[in-house]
């Protein structure tokens, strides 16, 4: 190669230098805790469009915690913006493939053909073992079935890869209710309650949780989680 020909390849290394270090910067900030953070004030305090598109940038960045501190914003459009993006986020973590089978089970539950949406299910789980919705949706179905001590198996599988779903939790406390085990469901029901502290459902359970260990005081050590 003569002078010229090295000359113009040493240019282009050094654009394709150039080029991938300000990629790499600009790919730690964009993703780094302090961009997270500042999309996060936009979702609290800005205008409602600023708003829709800062939850859509907090998804793309995966940027739960930020998400999952705006479940206790005064606004309940805020916090309505932030579930709906949290829920979008769980439903999309292992790709749109698994998000796929998520809809076909969803579908066969729909249509009663719970069978169906055990199937599906298992491929999910099996497939996409990191997947906490997948083990979630599979709990839920569990639950449609009767088969309480599964559910709670898999809703335990669900928030030991993602503490933060609130889903979960709830689902464990319905289980354990449904089990007689009073103290354990409050206590898994609270925990839903402190990711998601606004959630009517969960407030009104918390109720008749309560109710119930008033009628029912538990004469020895509750079973199941333990908060």
């Amino acid at each position: 190669m003569n002078r010229s020909g090295q000359s113009i390849l040493v240019r282009i290394l050094a654009s394709v230098a150039v080029f991938a270090a300000v990629y790499g910067a600009t790919h730690c900030v964009t993703h780094s805790v302090w961009n997270k953070e500042r999309i996060y004030r936009t979702l609290i305090n800005g205008a409602k469009p600023d708003q829709e598109i800062a939850a859509i940038d907090l998804v793309y960045y995966r940027a739960q915690p930020q998400l999952v501190r705006a479940l206790n914003a005064n606004s309940p459009d805020t916090r309505e913006l932030a579930l709906n993006s949290l829920l979008d986020m769980w439903q999309h973590a292992a790709g749109e493939k698994a998000f796929g089978y998520l809809q076909i089970a969803q579908k066969a539950v729909a249509k009663k053909d719970l069978e169906l949406a055990l199937e599906v299910l298992n491929r999910v789980v099996k497939k996409y073992p990191d997947f906490a919705e997948g083990w979630n949706r599979r709990g839920t179905l569990y639950w449609l079935l009767g088969q309480f001590d599964l559910s709670i198996a898999d809703g335990e599988r669900t928030l030991a890869l993602n503490p933060d779903h609130f889903g979960a939790w709830l689902g464990v406390a319905l289980c354990h209710f449904k089990r007689g085990e009073f103290t354990s469901a409050r206590q898994a029901v609270r925990a839903s309650l402190r990711i998601h502290p606004h959630n009517d459902t969960a407030l009104e359970f918390l109720k008749k949780c309560e109710d119930m260990l008033q009628r029912h005081p538990p004469a020895s050590k509750p079973s199941g989680v333990i908060i």
